[in-house]
Formats: structure tokens, C-alpha cells, sequence
């Protein structure tokens, strides 16, 4: 069965009454229908199987050799078309503009969200100090703002253009 990880949990350990120590590991995917379904692996049912699970990331594809055992459950026993877990099927997944899942960097649109951030804080903390202590959150709000609209204008209205002077320095 094909099936697209969504996530993998870290793996619990857990002590068995026999006095050994177990993992345990929870496998949340979609199947090959679209369904989104949950696995609980042991480590002790098929270690092989177990150890490749835990290190795949969200967005892998892999296909994953189902049987069912003497109590009526499936046990995913094998990772590849054969059953092996040395050559598993594996696609990086990508999200809708084009970002690999997974990654760590921003885009584009989440680094100018951040640098607007940064401005607002950075006018919030220069308004305090320009009006100094005792003023009301909406006195230091609306400064802060002046300081935002003055970063973010194209040009002040208050400064003279200077398009149309005329050159006066000498090359």
C-alpha cells in the first residue's frame, strides 16, 4: 500500500513487564483513498521496519508491505515493493508555492511579513521613548503608527522633490 507520511512522533519507551524496554512510535499518514489514518509501531514486532519508519519526514511517500497477524491485526512488515526496507519508493512532497515540506527557510511572502513585524516593534519602542512615561497605549499606538507610515512611504510629503531642480554640479 502507498501511503504519504504526515507525520511521525518521537518514539516513547516503555518498560515491559518482563523488565526489557520497548518503543513505541506513532505513524499518521494518508492511504492511497485519501484517507488519513494512524499506525502505532513497536519496535520489538519488526525492528527493521521501525527503525526506517522513524526517520522519515512529513510529505515522504513510501510504500509499505501490509499483513495480518494471528490476532486479526495488520503489521506493516515490509518498506518497498518487495517487502525489503533497503530501497523504499521516496518523493519529496511540495506545498502549494512550491515549497518543499519541511523546509526550514521562509518565503517570500513570510520574510516581508517578518521585516513588518520588526518595523511595528521597533516604532512601538521608539514611540515610548520619544513620549516618555505616563502616556496612554492609544497616545503610544498612534505614534508608533506615524513612525510605521513614515517607513514604509515611498516619499514624505514633507520633503521637497527634487526631480525637477535643475543640476548645478559640474562633471
Amino acid at each position: 500500500m502507498l501511503i504519504n507520511i504526515i507525520d511521525v512522533g518521537q518514539p516513547n519507551t516503555h518498560a515491559a513487564k518482563n523488565g526489557r524496554s520497548y518503543q513505541s512510535i506513532e505513524v499518521t499518514y494518508k492511504n492511497e483513498q485519501g484517507q488519513v489514518a494512524n499506525k502505532k509501531l513497536m519496535s520489538f514486532s519488526n525492528p527493521s521496519v521501525f527503525n526506517y519508519i522513524k526517520e522519515l519526514t512529513k510529505g515522504t511517500q513510501v510504500n509499505v508491505t501490509t499483513t495480518k497477524d494471528a490476532n486479526g491485526y495488520w503489521q506493516w512488515t515490509g518498506i518497498g515493493g518487495d517487502g525489503s526496507v533497503a530501497t523504499p519508493d521516496i518523493k519529496p512532497a511540495t506545498q502549494a508555492g512550491g515549497r518543499v515540506t519541511g523546509s526550514n527557510y521562509e518565503t517570500k511572502e513570510e520574510r516581508a511579513q517578518r521585516q513588518v513585524y520588526i518595523i511595528r516593534q521597533s516604532s512601538i519602542s521608539s514611540a515610548v521613548e520619544l513620549l516618555g512615561p505616563g502616556k496612554s497605549v492609544k497616545d503610544v499606538l498612534d505614534t508608533a503608527k506615524q513612525f510605521e507610515e513614515y517607513v514604509f512611504a515611498k516619499t514624505d510629503p514633507k520633503m521637497p522633490d527634487f526631480t525637477d531642480m535643475e543640476d548645478d554640479i559640474p562633471l
